[in-house]
């Protein structure tokens, strides 16, 4: 073979080096498309490049990046798409070299957590078709460069920071068809000019609280929207007319926003609606008929607004209905029977309202019905049979209406049924054994009927109940030992019936039990040492029953128990030492027993006692324990009519007390000189003669003067005669300014402004805290000035005051009512009750100033109205003008109970202190013609008690219209006006027992508020 030439070697070797060469600049050519998005793994952290693939497979080796993950190229190898969506980037920023990619049409980062602004030369991208750049955390404004992406049909920026204005600009965006803004932190209102976008069919801005102004009526030109979502925003004004055009529109949220006015006829046009959400806002008006026009409606929402008239029949013509909830507005008139025909409605919600008229049968012919809920209205009648034909039905509440008759035996057909309320009717009759064999029946509510007979012991085969709430009623008999059977039972409520006989000890078996209350029956027998068992009990009522014996030791192993309520029983022997292990304990309550014995030292170690501890009526012996000391977050404490004697020293300790009552005892010593001692009033001392007032704390200085009270029944009725006439005056007076209030409010700022010089705002001041506060009597004086007045009511002026610490405290300063004002320790003493409130919907009592002409009290500072609504209530002022006339140092109304029973005892305070509830709870006097045959009103409230009226009628009418709390809470001191007059003193409290009563009203339990939750999440896709 011919050996190659010389020429050939060289040739081949160039052809090496060349293709080497070639190859070479092939690697590092990658094309500048490829370079911009290699910016994206130059901005994220080593975290993210560490752990996703997908930034992996970038390889900068790469002649063009059109195999990489997440990239998509045009033939012409051009990146055309950038989709990343829920890949951790953890961007500080957004790229600007992505600006480069000027054949880029979809961008997809979203859940990427890239923060940042967006970059205002995004705007150069203007063959975008879609940029989705949501849920992440960008902040700034959206640059107005974006309005030149004059091919963008899809824009999502919704759920980052973005905040400012949302730019006109993108009203360039002819062609867009989805605009998602939602969730962000927008401020000014929605551009006008976003009304031309007519290809436009989802347009999101919801979840941008400041976002503010009217809704522009534009957007009804947007004829191919079929969603609007502006939810959770603070848009006002009205929902504009014009969006009856919209009728491609099948989703308009507009929930939970400032939009006030009347729901536009109109919209009964947008013939292709779904899901219409109008709750929670301020809507006022009716409900349109020509929503019945809606056929293709699935859902329609307007609860929580201010709608009033009457439900259109018409509704029932929404033949796709599926749910309908027009609760808490004010609503009247019938149910319409025609909603029966909505065979596919699912929910009915028709809650509090102001709803007459029977509850119509023809509802049970809508058989897909889940949840009915009709509670707190005004409904009568009985509950229909027809309602057990309901077989998916799920919840029922008709609580708080004025049904009557008894509860059908037909509910035990209703095998879905998990929660049925039917409190606060006129029920009456037994409970049917029937609701018992409901299998998944979990919460039954029959609280405050009249429902009678026992118990049922079928009870036992409902084994899934968890709530088991029949208080307030006329049960009676035995609690049937069956109850024991109930294993998943949480609360059981029988108190205030007429049960009798030993508690169960089958009780014990129910060891998931968190609340037993029993209290006001009459239960006798010892209490079970067995109930120990119930090792998750929380709150223990057996109080008001005639329960004897010890307190079980076993009562120690409560570990979880907070409230313990065993007060008004017929308890020996001493309070167990095991009492030391309630270590989660917040409010005890041993009172008007017959137990002795020194107070053990283990209740000091009880140091989560918060709330209240009382130990009066009993016949304890013995000094107060050393370890007492070590209650310091104790507010309340009662010690009083018992025999113990020594120092009381320990108390100073006590730095977090708001009450104190130590009297009927023997204790001696110097009085401690800590703050709270000073204020307090002498009454608390009473029958200790010992005690003695300390400039020290260790030696005394003088003696407390004890006042006496009046020993004969002559002087008690010499004194009730002269003073008779003062309080009738004064009684006649308040109804007449009730009667007339609005003149009187009228009056009352011209009235402060003559007297405002006579007012002596010198020293000396009683400042009363009900809790530490970081301010003084100067610093409240300051803030009485005209510029801070916040409201002017039938009671006083409300001054809205900052404190140099920066807190906001609202003072309200009363009215004078008479020349000489009350002496201060009955001040004192009486206002202190309404220092002990705590509720969740009553603004706390934060203390009270007073010297000889002024007094002042202090409260929390709420916005948005809340506390002048409350300080100008009638029913505030009412229970402060009950408690200020009606203590023991009141005995004017004595003369008529002797007019009226021939008989004056001791408990005639008592008697006078009933009659004067009454007057203020109905708004009537004692004796009038329009009671009705000149009855007494004592007489008067028994017939309409007895009659076939709802108790509520005997309220006067302005209290009526109160929240159903509030009412709820008057109806209960009804209660307790009508146990002070009755016609037996022996059976009357005393007024201590009084006192306790009214501390001791109750809010109504947590079931009687709305128990419906929000029916539609407020999330991104429905905003």
């Amino acid at each position: 073979m011919e050996k190659p030439s010389h020429l050939s070697l060289l040739f081949c070797s160039f052809l090496v080096i060349m293709i080497t060469s070639t190859k070479t600049f092939f690697v590092v050519s990658l094309s500048s498309d490829g370079e911009a998005l290699l910016s994206v793994i130059s901005a994220a952290d080593q975290s993210a490049k560490a752990s996703s693939s997908i930034l992996s497979s970038w390889n900068p080796s790469s002649q063009t990046p059109c195999s990489w993950q997440g990239i998509t190229c045009s033939p012409q190898n051009r990146v055309i798409s950038l989709s990343l969506p829920d890949t951790f980037l953890n961007l500080s920023s957004l790229p600007s070299q992505l600006s480069s990619l000027s054949s880029l049409q979809l961008v997809n980062l979203s859940s990427t957590n890239i923060s940042g602004v967006i970059p205002p030369s995004f705007g150069l991208l203007t063959h975008l078709r879609l940029l989705d750049l949501s849920s992440n955390s960008l902040s700034g404004t959206i640059p107005q460069e974006l309005g030149q992406l004059s091919s963008l049909q899809f824009l999502y920026l919704n759920s980052n920071k973005l905040s400012g204005r949302i730019p006109p600009h993108l009203a360039n965006l002819t062609f867009l068809q989805v605009l998602c803004l939602q969730d962000n932190l927008f401020n000014s209102s929605i551009p006008s000019q976003l009304g031309s976008l007519v290809s436009l069919q989802e347009f999101r801005v919801g979840g941008n609280p400041f976002l503010t102004g009217e809704i522009p009526a534009q957007l009804g030109l947007l004829t191919n929207l079929t969603t609007f979502g502006a939810a959770a925003t603070g848009l006002s004004g009205a929902i504009p007319p014009l969006f009856g055009n919209l009728i491609n529109l099948q989703t308009l949220a507009l929930y939970d926003t400032e939009v006030s006015g009347s729901i536009p006829p109109e919209l009964g046009l947008c013939s292709e609606l779904r899901n219409l959400y109008l709750h929670l806002n301020k809507l006022t008006g009716p409900i349109p008929p020509q929503l019945g026009k809606l056929q293709k409606l699935t859902s329609l929402l307007l609860w929580g607004n201010a709608l009033s008239g009457e439900i259109p029949a018409e509704l029932s013509n929404c033949s796709s209905l599926v749910l309908l909830d027009a609760s808490a507005n004010d609503l009247s008139g019938d149910i319409p029977a025609d909603l029966g025909k909505l065979v596919f409605l699912e929910q009915l919600h028709l809650s509090d309202n102001s709803l007459t008229g029977i509850i119509p049968w023809q509802l049970s012919n809508c058989t897909s019905l889940t949840a009915l809920q009709l509670d707190k209205n005004q409904l009568s009648g009985t509950i229909p049979w027809q309602v057990g034909n309901l077989k998916y039905l799920q919840s029922l509440f008709l609580w708080g209406n004025l049904v009557s008759g008894t509860i059908p035996a037909s509910f035990g057909n209703c095998t879905e049924l998990y929660a049925l309320d039917l409190s606060r009717n006129k029920l009456t009759g037994s409970i049917p054994e029937e609701i018992f064999s409901l299998k998944k029946l979990s919460k039954l509510l029959l609280l405050g009927n009249s429902l009678s007979g026992g118990l049922p012991r079928t009870v036992a085969n409902c084994e899934s109940l968890v709530r088991l709430r029949l208080g307030e009623n006329q049960l009676s008999g035995q609690i049937p030992k069956e109850i024991g059977h109930l294993q998943n039972l949480v609360f059981l409520d029988l108190y205030m019936n007429h049960f009798s006989g030993d508690l169960p000890l089958e009780i014990a078996n129910i060891t998931v039990l968190e609340l037993l209350d029993v209290h006001n029956n009459y239960i006798t027998g010892e209490m079970p040492s067995l109930l120990g068992e119930l090792v998750n009990l929380e709150q223990l009522d057996l109080s008001r029953n005639n329960f004897a014996g010890k307190i079980p030791w076993s009562f120690g192993n409560f570990s979880y128990l907070n409230k313990l309520i065993l007060n008004n029983n017929l308890l020996t022997g001493a309070i167990p030492r095991s009492i030391r292990n309630l270590q989660k304990l917040t409010l005890l309550d041993l009172s008007s027993n017959s137990l002795s014995g020194p107070i053990p030292l283990e209740i000091g170690y009880v140091t989560s006692l918060t709330i209240s501890l009382d130990l009066s009526l009993n016949g304890f012996t013995g000094e107060l324990p050393e370890t007492m000391s070590s209650l310091t977050q104790l507010q309340s404490l009662d010690l009083s009519n018992n025999f113990l004697y020594g120092k009381i020293k320990v108390l100073g300790s006590l730095t977090s007390l708001t009450s104190l009552n130590i009297s009927y005892n023997n204790f001696s010593g110097p009085i401690p000189v800590s703050p709270f001692f000073r204020t307090l009033s002498s009454n608390s001392y009473l029958q200790n003669p010992r005690l003695c007032e300390s400039t020290d704390g260790t030696s005394c200085s003088s003696r407390i003067v004890q006042r006496s009270g009046l020993k004969s029944a002559k002087t008690v009725a010499l004194v009730s005669v002269i003073l008779a006439s003062v309080t009738i005056i004064v009684i006649a007076s308040l109804v007449i300014v009730v009667r007339s209030q609005r003149y009187a409010m009228e009056k009352s700022s011209g009235a402060l402004a003559a007297s405002s010089g006579a007012e002596d705002f010198s020293y000396p001041w009683t400042f009363i805290p009900f809790q530490k506060l970081g301010f003084t009597v100067d610093n409240i004086l300051d803030g009485l000035k005209e510029e801070n007045v916040i409201g002017k009511g039938f009671s006083g002026i409300v001054y809205k005051a900052e404190m140099p610490n920066g807190q906001l405290i609202a003072v309200k300063k009363l009215w004078k009512t008479k020349q000489d004002g009350d002496p201060v320790d009955s001040f004192t003493a009486e206002i202190q009750i309404l220092g002990h409130i705590r509720h969740r919907n009553i603004v706390k009592l934060l203390g009270y100033c007073s010297n000889r002409s002024v007094k002042l009290l202090l409260y929390n500072f709420v916005s948005n109205g809340n506390l002048q609504q409350l300080l100008q209530s009638s029913w505030f002022l009412w229970v402060l003008f009950i408690i200020l006339i009606s203590f023991a140092n009141n005995k004017s109304m004595i003369i008529a109970e002797y007019g009226y029973t021939m008989n004056i005892t001791e408990k005639s305070d008592v008697y006078s202190y009933g009659v004067v509830l009454l007057e203020i709870i109905s708004g009537r006097s004692a004796v009038e013609p329009q009671v009705g045959d000149g009855l007494h009103i004592v007489e008067w409230v028994k017939k309409k008690m007895g009659s076939f009226e709802p108790t509520v009628s005997i309220l006067d009418a302005k209290l009526q219209g109160l929240p159903d709390q509030m009412v709820q809470e008057m109806l209960q001191t009804l209660g307790i006006a009508m146990f002070c007059v009755n016609s037996s003193p022996a059976e009357r409290p005393t007024m201590k027992e009084v006192v306790t009563l009214l501390m001791e009203v109750k809010s109504p339990p947590e079931e009687w508020g709305k128990t419906s939750q929000p029916l539609i999440k407020q999330s991104s896709n429905q905003r």
